[in-house]
């Protein structure tokens, strides 16, 4: 079983519509799906913008809480109950018996979704998928491989939009080591402790651990200074752009779009790695995960 998690930078930067189109990519295949933290309410809760759904077709598996199966539009089948708890009840896992749609609430840290992906691996599938955001990413160092969503959300300007991706790029293709003599970094990597070991060699735990970092900027240029390995690493598949971002008015939010043609052109060629516009090129996202091997 291949694990595929979706890193969503910030909220709203299209992570559910790459779910969704990820989903429908893969629909021949024998699936499974939870996500790292809520995903699928009506509402932005900041915003109170309408929230794309995430659609689950019959067949798949899903871990969710059992609170969130109960608000799912999907006719779900409860096939066990698992030892992880979350405020919205035990996460437990179904097998979608009717097309629909589904809230997901699923294993909150690293351990919790090791477990899970433990117990998929008793059901013969070939793909796990695994929704998350910036702010709870940590378990992610343990997929496979890994989608970054971003897009207008994170920040209107392009500038900027793709520097943070660069960045975030550059800190996946790190290189991976195993036993080396290095200096090792344990959990989150702030600029400030990297700056205490710029002429050292450095082992931290995953580039996860590193893009944390607030100040992209800084951070990239210390990566192009120092000698930084990692523990473990997801092998980075591609970078989706969402042109959509909710705007700011007196009467409160409405959804607006930007052109981010030049966005995407520029992550290209920058970056020699597939960039899409969540919006446009849902074929492209299929090619790309025809490949995962």
């Amino acid at each position: 079983m291949l694990t595929i998690g979706i890193l969503g930078t910030a909220k709203n930067t299209g992570k559910t519509t790459v779910l969704n189109s990820v989903l429908k990519c893969l629909s021949d295949k024998r699936i499974a799906i939870t996500s790292i933290g809520f995903d699928g309410e009506d509402l932005d809760h900041v915003t109170g913008l309408p929230k794309p759904k995430v659609i689950v077709d019959e067949g798949t598996l899903v871990v969710t809480s059992q609170e969130a199966a109960n608000h799912s539009t999907a006719k779900l089948e409860l096939l066990e109950n698992l030892p992880l708890e979350t405020p919205m009840g035990r996460i437990s896992l179904y097998r979608v018996k009717e097309l629909g749609t589904v809230v997901l609430i699923g294993p909150n840290s690293s351990d919790d979704l090791l477990q899970v992906i433990k117990k998929l691996e008793d059901n013969e599938l070939e793909f796990l998928i695994v929704d998350g955001a910036i702010n709870r990413m940590v378990p992610f160092q343990h997929v496979d491989y890994v989608i970054i969503a971003t897009g207008a959300a994170r920040t209107t300007n392009l500038d900027e939009l793709v520097s943070e991706a660069r960045l975030m790029v550059k800190a996946f293709l790190l290189p991976r080591v195993d036993g080396e003599e290095r200096m090792t970094l344990s959990g989150v990597v702030s600029i400030e402790k990297l700056k205490l070991y710029v002429d050292k060699p450095l082992l931290i735990e995953s580039p996860i651990h590193l893009i944390l970092a607030d100040d992209y900027k800084k951070l990239e240029g210390l990566l192009e200074r120092m000698n930084i390995a990692v523990k473990r690493k997801p092998k980075l598949l591609c970078v989706t752009v969402n042109p959509c971002y909710p705007q700011r008015r007196v009467e409160g939010y409405q959804l607006s779009k930007i052109d981010i043609t030049q966005a995407v052109q520029a992550l290209r060629k920058e970056l020699d790695l597939t960039c899409i516009d969540v919006n446009k090129e849902e074929n492209i996202l299929c090619e790309v995960l025809m490949n995962c091997r």
